[in-house]
């Protein structure tokens, strides 16, 4: 009896074993997600990974709409997720509750499948992105938060100067937000710190530490009724406007201004080309330059590149010009005072103003004067023009005077001179007078193009 009994019990150990390896080998080729396995609470085990998309779909609806609250400081908005960008990726989701169990040694995939029979599996939710969508409502937002930063400036009443401390300006960071709303979107937090850096200043209040008051100002006169003139030498006194040289600092005109373009403001009006008036884009920055210079001067700044005009212009005296153009020439001083230098620019009422401020040096005194002015007259050229009649005359060109002139800068102390130097010695190249004229009978056939003996005669102004 004994051993038909051992022998039963051994057969139905046998069974069972066979029945275990085969129920586990059934369970570990199963094509469907493991018993178990949740997706926001909705079970999906027992389903092919096509049927749990298909239940996930009509059921995770609610999911791409889910809100989410941005804050910045004491500020909340609420935005959902699909204004976001973002949507339930569902094939990601069931492609993980389907891994449950499948990876790893025989028995860490039975323990993983064991466990999920026993305890469940909750799969997290797994959210795809359209950066392009996602971007675009941060940058909206950013609308709400952004703040240019303000320079510090001066405020003059009199003779008396006071800085306006700065104001530091906001950036709302895209990237750095997104980071953070992806994250709270696929870990399931509904509340995001938004990131916003601090923006300072170009110009601090203490960058005016040693400016006392005016140390120069220049004014020139301009025509009101010239409109797109008058509208570029504010788009040029804008810009210059507030500008700070700190000691030893090499200003450019050029950079501070920028170019002259349609889309920074400008407009066509009279410029010098190669001698000749004509229409460009700009006309006008050349006075607002011009007047810069002579405040320059004035200032006792170190001049370092300048040019004058191909002729003298009406709003400066002669040798005390100072042409531009974009990117060369450009007007360029360096400022050698031991304190910074602030440009005050503004234009109205015909005229433009440019006022340094510095450190005043009350017992000093500069004055700039001009020498040797010579007044070149332009030579006359006489063409014969069979157009016309016997001793008609028409003038072709009307020419210009010539220019030659030394300007100096003078320093004084108390009155007295202790120093005197050459800023510049310009010629401006006259330009000649073109006079056509009809041949009479007893000319000279071969005389058709005569000079004036005055071709080179000068004057003293």
């Amino acid at each position: 009896m004994g051993t038909r009994l051992l022998k039963v019990l051994l057969a139905i150990v046998i069974a069972f074993g066979a029945l275990a390896s085969g129920v586990m080998v059934a369970v570990l080729n199963s094509k469907t997600i493991y018993p178990n396995v949740r997706v926001d609470g909705i079970d999906i085990g027992g389903l092919s990974k096509r049927e749990a998309q298909q239940r996930l779909i009509s059921l995770l609806k609610e999911s791409s709409h889910r809100k989410l609250f941005l804050r910045y400081a004491d500020q909340t908005w609420e935005m959902s997720t699909s204004q976001l960008g973002a949507k339930v990726d569902i094939e990601a989701i069931v492609q993980t509750a389907y891994m449950i169990g499948r990876e790893g040694s025989l028995p860490h995939r039975m323990n993983e499948i064991i466990g999920t029979w026993c305890h469940g599996v909750e799969v997290p939710m797994v959210y795809s992105f359209s950066l392009s969508a996602a971007k675009q409502a941060i940058q909206e937002l950013a609308r709400n938060i952004d703040r240019d930063p303000v320079d510090a400036r001066l405020l003059v009443d009199g003779d008396l100067v006071r800085a306006v401390p700065e104001k530091p300006g906001l950036r709302l960071d895209v990237e750095q937000s997104l980071e953070r709303i992806t994250r709270a979107v696929n870990t399931g937090s509904d509340s995001v710190g938004l990131v916003v850096k601090i923006v300072q200043p170009k110009v601090v209040q203490s960058d005016f530490t040693g400016i006392t008051g005016v140390i120069a100002s220049y004014s020139t006169k301009y025509r009101t009724w010239q409109r797109d003139r008058t509208h570029n030498l504010m788009t040029a006194a804008r810009a210059l406007n507030g500008t700070l040289i700190k000691p030893s600092e090499l200003f450019s005109y050029n950079e501070v201004v920028g170019p002259r373009q349609p889309s920074r403001g400008y407009r066509k009006a009279p410029i010098f080309v190669r001698g000749e008036v004509e229409q460009g884009i700009g006309g006008g920055v050349c006075q607002v330059s011009t007047t810069l210079y002579n405040a320059a001067l004035l200032a006792n700044m170190e001049i370092v590149s300048r040019a004058h005009h191909s002729r003298p212009v009406d709003y400066a005296p002669v040798g005390r010009d100072a042409t531009v153009a974009y990117p060369s020439p450009d007007l360029k001083f360096k400022n050698t005072t031991p304190a910074p230098v602030y440009i005050s620019a503004s234009v109205g009422g015909g005229t433009v103003n440019i006022t340094l401020f510095g450190r005043k040096m009350d017992d000093q005194e500069v004055e700039l004067v001009s020498e040797g002015h010579q007044v070149i007259r332009p030579r006359v050229i006489r063409i014969a023009d069979k157009n016309l009649s016997p001793g008609e005359e028409i003038v072709r060109e009307a020419g210009r005077p010539g220019h030659r002139v030394k300007i100096y800068r003078i320093i004084k102390k108390h009155g007295q001179v202790i120093k005197k130097e050459l800023i510049c010695s310009d010629f401006y190249k006259p330009e000649d007078r073109v006079v056509a004229f009809g041949e009479l009978q007893d000319s000279a056939k071969s005389a058709t193009v005569s000079i004036d003996k005055a071709k080179s005669s000068v004057y003293n102004n």
